[in-house]
């Protein structure tokens, strides 16, 4: 079956509205989910970066699997993150999700390319290629006056892009000595600082009061000993390992 399986690659905006259809089906199929046209538009239309580029894979007239590689750049760095990938049940197994991967990488040579892979796609991702950029370990903020210098600047037009035009995902702000931090709820009053913004653009975002802060940092921490988890970055190329990876780039925040 694996010989009859045809492969379609394009940047996004050359994309039909049957292809955007199978993508959205085939997704929301695969994870049970209900992603509407409005979340593809805004994550891969409306990209502030530019064009993301994604490979079908099709039997026959029917859709089996999608592998996106993600427009998000790094830095003014030409930048992909392969995400929101799927393969039916039945065609798994059959290497689909490799030759996707190699098609796309093949077309987006001399990208940057890096990803936040978890513990069960991690070996497929060093099959692959790709190599451990850096861990990220989580710590309590228990001294708020260090946090400045532990977090990355979000610039204010990815700010407005990615977090407060999320069909997705609320996001909060809470300020420190004068800085603005933006936060991801991650349940009841535990709250990820995901990295500092100017202020100017708070009004976007909902106050988080008195939250119990957390950050990432790239020092093992006391959590870490204890629960052993941690968030690992792998990236393409071993000669871009300089491009410096901010966690606010994770897709799946």
């Amino acid at each position: 079956m694996a010989e009859n399986i045809k492969y379609i690659g394009k940047y996004t905006n050359h994309l039909s509205n049957k292809e955007k259809e199978d993508f959205l089906y085939l997704f929301n199929k695969v994870f049970n989910l209900d992603y509407s046209l409005e979340w593809f538009n805004w994550k891969y239309i409306d990209n502030i970066y530019g064009d993301s580029y994604i490979v079908f894979a099709y039997h026959g007239d029917n859709i089996v699997g999608i592998r996106s590689f993600w427009r998000n750049d790094i830095d003014s760095n030409l930048s992909y993150q392969p995400c929101d990938t799927a393969v039916l049940k039945e065609y798994r197994g059959m290497g689909i999700f490799s030759k996707m991967t190699k098609i796309a990488l093949k077309e987006v040579e001399g990208a940057f390319i890096y990803n936040f892979p978890n513990e069960n796609s991690l070996p497929g991702n060093l099959k692959l290629g790709w190599e451990i950029n850096k861990y990220a370990y989580l710590e309590t903020v228990w001294n708020r006056g260090k946090l400045k210098n532990k977090t990355k600047y979000i610039d204010h037009n990815y700010l407005i892009w990615k977090f407060h035009k999320s069909p997705l995902r609320k996001y909060y702000y809470y300020e420190i000595d004068g800085q603005t931090y933006l936060l991801y709820n991650r349940k009841n009053n535990f709250y990820y600082v995901l990295g500092r913004f100017n202020g100017d653009y708070k009004n976007y975002f909902e106050k988080a009061g008195f939250p119990i802060l957390f950050n990432y940092t790239t020092e093992e921490t006391m959590m870490y000993k204890i629960f052993k988890n941690r968030a690992t970055i792998v990236s393409f190329h071993k000669a871009e390992k300089d491009i410096d990876i901010p966690i606010f780039k994770a897709d799946y925040f």
